[in-house]
Formats: structure tokens, C-alpha cells, sequence
């Protein structure tokens, strides 16, 4: 993409003065500028609590307005299409938006200029040049796809589409020195200037992919929190204390209440301070390595934050003359937000990349620094939980917040309410259909009373719906599950980080909750789908552990889960015949967390009488200790299993992601 030259101020000198305006009128209707990024946590901005400095979003959080209790979808896909359609993404019957209309078409027919860069995830359909499949947008640079390599644009889940303007072209073609967050900002800052120019209002959608794995940066972000030979390693007291630091800033600031506790850390969360600093194996955790791919997260979001500040440099002197007579800045609503909470792990174990090496391709993080993420709630990204669906939410007006500068909000918003807001804000109102075909009503209500420092009360429900789980918010309480486990029920206004189930001490509203998750189910026709509506099954399902269902039905003990026996024998039960041909020299191991040492290991072959058997039992399986933190790790290729007629190797199953923890029962 070919760059473009422009005057940048330092953000933080341009608001430095408080533009807040007493007159409630607007002289005309404002430029809106949605910056989403991805897999970022609500604790993840300084002006969250965090420890990543973000110098130049705190800016407009200090001159803006920053919000508490904003909720959004647990998953990148589903987000965007709630966004874009103002409803749930079953309600609105998946990508495409069968049931609704894009607003950015609403929003391009009231004469905005609309565009968006970055990462289009969830319309695979998505084509400039043609108004069946641009959404509204006249202009689009980036990828469909849900994650992208940050230097070369190359990908696998699935092999990224980029875009151009409707011009279909291979990463390849990218410019080989490009970091594709600076490349996203440099395209809109095209789009907006053509906007400017021709003297129209526009919408700039800036939806970055960072700091979605894998976790690239430039060396420059990073050494910032990672350069032991200058004495700088932020992230070296490890999740529990750098948490619990959060947490004290975020007290200060008045975003959450003087008796919040910290959630419960899962079972899938080792206590960092039993954590060897190095490791000799690939498959355990070591400090040194989990301190480098932090910092590499945090050299994502330090990018974001240098971008967001290049764009408001920008808005407040469009022609880069020196003079800002022509700002943009007082007139344009800039909102930033998360797509879902911070995510969870990976794979990745070969501890001699580096995130700035274009060639790494595969670098991620820990479920420590997931919950780190999303301080102080509870869980990550997919699930129904707190930590999945409480995001930041900076919004900075000028000429249309009448509130004082770093006001804070914590009226429930939602991802769905953008969508009338930014309608009531353009002047344009929702129609019933859409050339004849009928549209489901808009789930959300305008905010923009708020705007006028009107105290206004918010809808408090919300339905969050992804295949890994399932939720429902209702007047405070909540009800949330994790994969086919039971639900759990909550008391938000009590209990916000989720630390007390009630389903038991509640039974009639536990079951009042739970038919109004079915009923959603019916309503928006899926009720009975196997992917989205499972049964309630009774076994609590640790985290992580649907992630091996289509291999393993079950296993003994479950994974992620506590208060196991001392006597239990390992037991797994495949899903086809097993077969330990070709598997010599290749085991399974059990760990206790902060000691190197294998417990105990086995390699069958095909003596072993699990041979051609679907179930596989381990007699000689040790005995446990009390109150104990165990793990199972196994190479890959250490059994095969038979599915759907065919031989399959089993997948690597490593300490960092999707391993095999649970604890001892407390004797």
C-alpha cells in the first residue's frame, strides 16, 4: 500500500486543553471513526489499569468518556456481525445478515462516506464494486479471514482473501517491509482524507488485527516491556502480582467498586511463581519464554496505540499544513473498542523465535496472561463469562459530550446499541425491510442521550451465543456455561468477577434463566442445533476440554477439573479403535506444576491390551498427592485412533494450551 505523508502533532499536546462544548446543538453531523481491536482485554489500556503504556488512547479517554460495563460478543466472527447488524449473531441469522441490514449502507445513502481497513471476519461475501455485497462500504483494504501473520499477511485459519477495493490479491503482494497495523492505518487515512476533501461526513471503520495471535511486533514496541540486557522485563513478576497490581490502578480510578475480589483462577492457570525460569523440554512452561510472548502482546497494543495517535494527528490537521484551522477533530465521534476479551494459548514452543522475526508464524500466549487480559473478571474469550464479554470502551466528542473530560460511565451498553446510535446520529432512522424483505427488529437502543450528560437507564440484558458456549443477562443476574456442562447462575451486582454460583441457593430463578435461553433458542430458530443449543449436561467442564472431544469422549479423570481422587487411574476413551503401530519413542507423562521431574510416563505398543479397543485404562497410573496441581502432556503420534474408518495421529497436547490439568482432592 502506498503511503501517505502527513503533518503528525503529539496527541497528547492536542488534548491537552479540555474542548468539551456547553451547547448541547451540533452545527453539523459528525465524522465517526470506530477503531476495533481484537482479542484485547478490558484491563489491557493504561487508562484501564494496565501496565502497557497507552499514552495516546488515555489521551482521549482524559478528554473523553470511558465506560464500565460494555458487552460485546465472546468471539471475533460473531462481534462484527452484531455490529454491523445491530443484533445477535443467530438473531441475525449468521454472516451475510439474512435477518438485517448493514447500518453503513443506512449511513452511505445519508450521504457519509464510508470505508474500512483491516480485518473482515464473518463476510465472506464481501466485495466492493457492487451494493448486494458491499455492505455500504465504498471502500475496503485488508483480509477476510480471523488471523493474519503481521508482517507477511500470510495465514491459515482459513488461508486469508485480501482485498483492495474490490481487487483480489495474494499477500505476497504486500510491501515486504509492511507491519500491518501501520499499513491498516495508513488506508484510512487515505479514505478519510478523500472524505475531507470532497467535504463529506464519513464513517471509518478500523477494525486492526492486532493483538490477535499470532503476536508480532516491531522490536522497537517490544523492548519496551522485554530487554533483559537493559534491565527492562515488565511482565517478570508473572500474572498473579502484575493482576493484582492491575487491579489496585483500577480501584483508583474509580472503575470498579473498592470491594472487587480478582476471580477465581482456573485449573488451566499455573501458579507462576512454581514456574522453572528455563525449561529443557518443549512441552513445559519457563518464565523466560512466557515474559518474551507477553511482551510481545503488549508490543502490539503500544503499536495500536502509536497508530490511534497518527490518526488523530491527522483529524486535527487534515492537510498537514501546521495550521489547524481545518480540524476534524471536535466534529469526529472516535470510539474505540475490543471485539471480545483477551484470549487464551496456543501451541507454540519453539523458544528460540522472536516476534519481530516476519518468519515466526505461529508465537502466542498462556492462559495466565488471558486472565491477566481480563482483570479482574473471570475466564477469556468464547466463553459466556465475564472476561469474554467486558471490554473498554473510550469514546471522545468534543463538540457532542457535554460530560468533563476522563468522565466515567457505567450504564450497561452493548455491541448492538452502536448501531441506532450511530443511525440517530447521521439523522436516519431503521426501515421495517429492505427492498421488500423484511428486517428483524434492532436489538439495541441509542445512547447518545448520554452524550448530553443526560443521566440516562440502560437496557440491562444481553445474550451472548458462541458454539463453545452459551449465556443469558438478565436485570443483573447471569446465567453462563461452559461447552455441554451445567449452567451457572450469578448475582452481577453482588458478585460482578463471578465468584459465587448460586444455581443452587436459586433454584427458581436458575430455571427461569435457563427457559429464557431455550426460548431465545426458538425464537431465532435454532433451537436443537447440536453446535449452538447442546443439552444441559450435569459434569462441569473445565476449560479447554471440548477442545479434545472430537478425539476423546471422555476421560478420567476430566479435564480441568478438581477434587480428584488419589487412587484414580488415568482412563481415555477414543472416539475409534486405537492403534499403537509406528509409535516407538513417542509417550504420555504426567507433571506436578514447579517440578521438572516426569512422574510417570508410558509408551504402549501394540502388546498393550488397549490395542484395537476404544478405551484405554492405565492400571500402572501412580498414586496422587493431596491438594496437588497435575498435568498430562503427550507427543504427537503417541497413539492413533480410527475416525470415521481412517487412521488419525493424535495432536501434540503441550503444557502451554489445551493440555490436560486438574487438581487433587484436599485431604
Amino acid at each position: 500500500m502506498k503511503k501517505i505523508i502527513i503533518f503528525v502533532f503529539t496527541l497528547l499536546s492536542l488534548l491537552s486543553c479540555n474542548g468539551n462544548r456547553t451547547d448541547s446543538s451540533i452545527s453539523k453531523r459528525p465524522n465517526i471513526l470506530l477503531i476495533l481491536a481484537d482479542d484485547l482485554g478490558y484491563s489491557d489500556l493504561s487508562c484501564y489499569g494496565s501496565e502497557i503504556q497507552t499514552p495516546h488512547i488515555d489521551a482521549l479517554a482524559g478528554n473523553g468518556i470511558r465506560c464500565t460495563r460494555y458487552y460485546t460478543s465472546p468471539m471475533c466472527l460473531t462481534t462484527r456481525v452484531a455490529l454491523l447488524s445491530g443484533m445477535e449473531y443467530k438473531a441475525a441469522g449468521g454472516e451475510s445478515l439474512p435477518n438485517g441490514l448493514s447500518f453503513v449502507r443506512l449511513l452511505r445513502d445519508a450521504g457519509y462516506a464510508t470505508s474500512m481497513v483491516g480485518k473482515n471476519h464473518g463476510f465472506g461475501n464481501f466485495r466492493i464494486g457492487a451494493e448486494e455485497t458491499d455492505y455500504g462500504f465504498d471502500h475496503f483494504f485488508g483480509f477476510t479471514g480471523g488471523e493474519i501473520n503481521c508482517f507477511t499477511g500470510e495465514g491459515a485459519f482459513p488461508k486469508p482473501e485480501w482485498q483492495s477495493d474490490g481487487r483480489i490479491f495474494p499477500a505476497s503482494e504486500l510491501d515486504p517491509g509492511v507491519y500491518t497495523t501501520e499499513d491498516f492505518t495508513d488506508s484510512a487515512l487515505v479514505f478519510m482524507k478523500e472524505a475531507i476533501e470532497n467535504e463529506e461526513p464519513f464513517f471509518s471503520y478500523v477494525a486492526y488485527n492486532a493483538p490477535h495471535t499470532p503476536l508480532h511486533a516491531p522490536e522497537r514496541n517490544v523492548r519496551k516491556y522485554y530487554d533483559p540486557a537493559n534491565g527492562i522485563n515488565v511482565y517478570a513478576p508473572g500474572w498473579e502480582k502484575l493482576r493484582e497490581e492491575r487491579l489496585l490502578r483500577m480501584k483508583k480510578m474509580g472503575l470498579v467498586s473498592q470491594d472487587t475480589e480478582l476471580s477465581d483462577p482456573g485449573v488451566e492457570i499455573p501458579d507462576w511463581d512454581l514456574l522453572p525460569d528455563t525449561a529443557y523440554t518443549q512441552w513445559e512452561i519457563q518464565k523466560k519464554f512466557e515474559c518474551l510472548t507477553r511482551s510481545a502482546y503488549a508490543g502490539m497494543v503500544d503499536n495500536i496505540d502509536e497508530n490511534v495517535g497518527q490518526m488523530v494527528a491527522f483529524l486535527q490537521d487534515p492537510n498537514g499544513d501546521g495550521s489547524t484551522e481545518d480540524s476534524q477533530l471536535d466534529n469526529t465521534l472516535i470510539i474505540f473498542i475490543s471485539d471480545n476479551g483477551g484470549c487464551y494459548a496456543g501451541l507454540h514452543s519453539r523458544r528460540e523465535d522472536v516476534p519481530w522475526d516476519r518468519n515466526t508464524s505461529a508465537f502466542t500466549t498462556n492462559f495466565g496472561w488471558g486472565t491477566l487480559s481480563n482483570t479482574p473478571f473471570r475466564y477469556y474469550k468464547h466463553a459466556s463469562h465475564e472476561g469474554a464479554l467486558r471490554v473498554p470502551l473510550v469514546m471522545h466528542w468534543p463538540e457532542g459530550i457535554s460530560h468533563p473530560g476522563g468522565s466515567i460511565l457505567h450504564q450497561m451498553l452493548r455491541v448492538w446499541d452502536l448501531y441506532p446510535t450511530f443511525l440517530e446520529m447521521a439523522g436516519v432512522s431503521y426501515p421495517g425491510t429492505d427492498d421488500e424483505r423484511p428486517l428483524k427488529p434492532l436489538m439495541g437502543t441509542s445512547f447518545a442521550p448520554l452524550f448530553g450528560d443526560v443521566d440516562m437507564e440502560t437496557e440491562e440484558y444481553f445474550v451472548p451465543m458462541f458454539n463453545r458456549t452459551r449465556g443469558m443477562l438478565k436485570d443483573h443476574w447471569k446465567l453462563a456455561n461452559f461447552y455441554d456442562g451445567p449452567f451457572e447462575l450469578y448475582k452481577l451486582e453482588d458478585d460482578p468477577t463471578e465468584r459465587h454460583n448460586l444455581a443452587t441457593e436459586e433454584p427458581e430463578k436458575y430455571q427461569e434463566m435457563i427457559e429464557l435461553v431455550h426460548q431465545y433458542a426458538v425464537d431465532h430458530g435454532f433451537s436443537g442445533d447440536p453446535s449452538w443449543d447442546r443439552p444441559v449436561g450435569t459434569t462441569k467442564r473445565g476449560w479447554a476440554s471440548d477442545f479434545w472431544k472430537g478425539i476423546l469422549h471422555t476421560t478420567i479423570p476430566d479435564i480441568a477439573s478438581e477434587e480428584v481422587p488419589l487412587d484414580v487411574k488415568l482412563s481415555l476413551e477414543f472416539v475409534g479403535e486405537i492403534d499403537f503401530r509406528e509409535t516407538e519413542g513417542k509417550e504420555i507423562r504426567l507433571q506436578k506444576y514447579g517440578d521438572s521431574r516426569i512422574l510417570w510416563s508410558s509408551d504402549p505398543d501394540q502388546r498393550h491390551p488397549g490395542q484395537g479397543k476404544t478405551t484405554l485404562v492405565f492400571e500402572d497410573f501412580p498414586t496422587l498427592e493431596s491438594g496437588e496441581h497435575y498435568y498430562l502432556t503427550w507427543d504427537a503420534g503417541w497413539v492413533y485412533y480410527k475416525d470415521h474408518g481412517r487412521l488419525q495421529s493424535i495432536r501434540p497436547c503441550l503444557e502451554s494450551a489445551f493440555a490436560f490439568r486438574f487438581k487433587t482432592v484436599t485431604e
